[in-house]
């Protein structure tokens, strides 16, 4: 019975969070009854513990097969565009890159210490291990966008309209992200929001994700171990707070643009109960 059942089932938001909850606090308080040092040493190798249970856990929820994964991926292949998933993921960048540049630049004039801090702090949150290259590629696009789409955006929309969906599954994905790009995820959650509702197939912007966190991790491949423990970063100056302005001005202006014009393009995807309408299939593609 359960093979041949072709659609997706719908997964209410109060028991994700309250599974990913227990998930994190069971899983922790087993393995510091065990080794607390291990707990302590290996935050990565646990929270991909934790995430692959949980994507497990949503795949359960959502009553996902061969059958269904197979038309999934075949709906995918007819629809995919690279040229718009690269705009998207460039337009992503260009804002993030914009916003944090800008918001550097005012912290350098009111507080330099705090600026320094604040972009060490960045540096720190990516790795060259393969855990976390697993975490940030990996992972991450699948849970993220089964969580903040599927779930949330497509509860939310149900339970109020497409709009208020849109920008509160934006917002509460934006704000779990790095302090320094929260502007550029929740208008990636929007971008990605959009992509979901104009091809009614998550892989799509999962793939925008995958390839949005892969050029994100570059950097960080490239960097040996040694140079990444034995490097500082480069402390910033008053002066760099001018260049910064000018250049994440100019950066954020080009990746606005490029939003809007992205928005414009697709505005028609956008309506208001997009989630009720029987030709969006949402449920049979998830």
């Amino acid at each position: 019975m359960f093979l041949r059942k072709e659609d997706f089932n719908e997964v209410k938001i109060i028991s994700c969070i309250l599974v990913y909850l227990l998930m994190n606090f069971g899983i922790i308080l087993a393995i510091s009854f065990v080794d607390r040092s291990f707990l302590n040493n290996n935050s990565n190798i646990i929270q991909l513990i934790i995430d692959c249970l949980f994507i497990i856990y949503l795949f359960f929820k959502f009553g996902i097969n061969l059958r269904n994964v197979s038309n999934l991926i075949h709906d995918f292949l007819q629809k995919i565009n690279i040229k718009e998933i690269i705009n998207v993921v460039f337009t992503q960048i260009l804002i993030s890159l914009g916003t944090t540049l800008l918001i550097l630049a005012i912290m350098c004039v009111i507080d330099l210490d705090s600026a320094n801090a604040l972009n060490n702090s960045s540096d720190d949150l990516f790795t060259n291990t393969l855990v976390s290259f697993i975490l940030t590629v990996i992972t991450a696009p699948i849970l993220e966008e089964l969580l903040f789409r599927v779930v949330f955006f497509k509860r939310l929309s149900r339970i109020f309209d497409v709009y208020i969906g849109m920008i509160v599954s934006s917002i509460i994905f934006g704000m779990l992200h790095v302090e320094l790009a929260v502007v550029g995820a929740i208008i990636f959650g929007i971008a990605n929001c959009i992509l979901y509702l104009k091809y009614r197939n998550i892989l799509i912007p999962m793939t925008v994700h995958f390839l949005n966190n892969f050029l994100v991790s570059i950097p960080s491949l490239l960097s040996s171990p040694d140079s990444l423990s034995n490097t500082e970063s480069e402390l910033l100056t008053k002066n760099d707070a001018y260049s910064y302005l000018v250049l994440g001005g100019i950066t954020l202006i080009i990746g606005l643009i490029l939003f809007i014009k992205f928005i414009i393009k697709n505005r028609q995807y956008i309506e208001k109960d997009a989630f009720d309408m029987k030709t969006y299939k949402f449920d049979s593609l998830l």
